[in-house]
């Protein structure tokens, strides 16, 4: 109970001061940082424990060469409580998906007129894709649990690898689009690129890479098996699946109109958009009692289980804002700086820092960050939504391989493979993947 109190008053300040311009407001809410840092650094998992123990020391360390007022210290905690704003909120619009049954009508998709392997394996794609945006996380135990029902008959390493081919591209996929994608969000606000900018390009890649993936999945047409297949009527499924599409339409349309008016972050508007959306979604499909019985418990629930999100990005907040008041900055943009006359390069750079990155532990939120502080000074020489682009699609690889990524070590877990063993098989297509961002990139730039 301790941890939904402190997160929702840390929340709850957050919120305030993006209205209320009150410096009270702030320290207030960078006290209440530092004490959820504290209470929920026992409770963390061990590598989000080592990783902001090092970036606490160093900006420690930092903060005392420099001479910086401690007093400022409860300030520089505030710069990623907007993360932890947006896990907050979003348990409401995954329970608007469940209680409205739209994951149940969409999963029927693998259940009915599969033929062999690779439609399944087709459909499995298409199936992340089109619940991922809404279920996030809680997509892959979905998608993992139908799929292993059809591939019994199957080696085992062959159906984990199928399964975790298919899904975690699938899902990446439609994550690249989503305004609820947080490294969406963060590149949105860290290039200043539009989102309305953005979204046709992202909605062609991540289109045009379903495709490649569907195709793919035509190697395994001629592997035998037995589908257990059922006889589903699909009109209540289509339905499903348009009514959540305008459900979707109306979300994206609010957060622009909203963040066409108020003067505060991309990330920030969504965050503010998500529990009015939910609810009025619930009472549109007349669902509102299930709504408030099950996303009430939901919310609870993932509120009191934050503690990895606030030990790690409070912590990685902290250390960009020490560094942003010290000299050191200056020495961590030099490199990308030197390559600001080889966009390539500078893009390539990006891709491999953050699938590198992902290998030995780092959060690909963490590496956007610090990519974003160290792209600042290029953002002019650099078109902004070619930088964005980049920054999308190079985080959202490590979705199918880093082996720290949740969805890769869920998957590895649900599949009893080794995350690593997961990663490495989709590593292909996911340098593919973020090379296809590379590309479009440097089409923008040289425009």
């Amino acid at each position: 109970m301790i941890y939904f109190i402190l997160y929702t008053a840390l929340v709850a300040s957050y919120g305030l001061s993006l209205f209320v311009e009150a410096e009270w407001l702030h320290y207030l809410t960078g006290g209440i940082a530092i004490a959820a840092v504290a209470v929920s650094f026992p409770k963390a998992n061990r590598l989000y424990q080592g990783t902001a123990a090092v970036f606490l020391c160093i900006a420690a360390g930092v903060a005392w060469t420099e001479k910086l007022p401690v007093s400022d210290y409860p300030l520089y905690m505030t710069s990623m409580v907007m993360l932890i704003m947006v896990f907050y909120v979003l348990p409401f619009i995954n329970s608007v998906i469940v209680v409205g049954r739209y994951d149940q009508k969409v999963n029927k998709l693998l259940k009915t007129n599969i033929t062999h392997l690779g439609q399944l394996y087709r459909r499995a794609a298409g199936v992340s894709f089109l619940i991922g945006t809404f279920l996030n996380i809680s997509t892959l135990p979905l998608v993992v649990s139908v799929l292993r029902r059809n591939l019994q008959g199957q080696a085992a390493r062959l159906s984990a690898r199928f399964i975790s081919s298919a899904m975690l591209r699938g899902y990446a996929l439609c994550l690249v689009w989503s305004p609820m994608e947080l490294l969406v969000a963060i590149s949105v606000d860290i290039t200043g690129a539009g989102y309305l900018e953005l979204l046709p390009l992202l909605l062609f890649f991540a289109l045009s890479f379903l495709l490649i993936t569907m195709i793919t999945g035509h190697k395994y047409r001629h592997t035998e098996t037995t589908i257990h297949a059922e006889d589903v009527n699909m009109g209540p499924v289509y339905k499903k699946i348009a009514g959540l599409s305008f459900f979707l339409l109306l979300f994206i349309s609010a957060i622009i109109g909203l963040h066409d008016l108020l003067p505060i972050s991309f990330l920030e508007t969504v965050a503010l958009v998500i529990i009015p959306f939910s609810f009025g979604w619930a009472l549109v499909i007349g669902r509102i009692r299930s709504f408030l019985i099950y996303g009430i418990r939901n919310w609870k629930a993932r509120t009191g289980s934050l503690q990895n999100y606030i030990v790690l990005f409070l912590s990685v907040g902290f250390f960009i804002r020490v560094l942003e008041e010290s000299a050191w900055m200056e020495y961590l943009q030099y490199p990308f700086m030197y390559l600001e006359g080889v966009p390539i390069l500078l893009f390539l750079a990006l891709q491999v820092m953050f699938l590198g990155l992902a290998m030995i532990g780092f959060h690909p939120i963490v590496t956007i960050t610090l990519a974003g502080e160290m792209l600042q000074p290029l953002l002019g020489p650099i078109s902004p939504a070619g930088a964005a682009i980049v920054l999308i699609t190079s985080g959202l690889s490590t979705v199918m391989a880093g082996p720290f990524n949740i969805s890769v070590s869920l998957t590895g877990m649900l599949l009893h493979q080794n995350p690593y063993r997961v990663s490495l098989w989709n590593l292909p297509f996911a340098f593919m993947f973020s090379s296809g961002g590379t590309i479009i990139a440097l089409v923008l730039q040289y425009m």
